[in-house]
């Protein structure tokens, strides 16, 4: 079934204007409270919470770098299905949670860090 050119026209000039009409409401609403979207984009663990990343990465003590880093290696690791010892079997989604969990460590470290250095001064 041949569509005419008009009509593929019509169809990619109406999709380009809804497009152009959400970037411009989101423009906008960005310009209107730029806190809400400063803390959105700064945020990209979903709903997960601290206490939840700990439990993930299976760890209490967050203050050792090097321990935490060998366990997500380690956790990575297993998950991977391109390593031979894994025989084929992982999971693309345990690794995204692992990878989540250690930014979400990582960023609350980062905003511990950042709260301290201001007390300080």
């Amino acid at each position: 079934m041949r569509l005419p050119v008009g009509l593929l026209a019509q169809i990619a000039s109406a999709v380009s204007k809804s497009f152009r009409r959400a970037f411009q409401e989101e423009y906008i609403a960005a310009k209107q409270d730029p806190e809400k979207w400063k803390k959105a984009i700064s945020t990209n663990f979903g709903s997960m919470s601290y206490d939840e990343a700990k439990k993930i990465l299976d760890v209490n003590d967050v203050s050792d770098g090097e321990k935490l880093d060998a366990k997500v290696s380690r956790l990575l690791q297993m998950n991977d299905k391109k390593d031979p010892k894994n025989q084929g079997i992982g999971s693309k989604y345990l690794q995204d949670k692992i990878l989540n969990a250690k930014e979400r460590i990582d960023f609350e470290l980062d905003q511990k860090g950042g709260q301290q250095q201001k007390a300080a001064s």
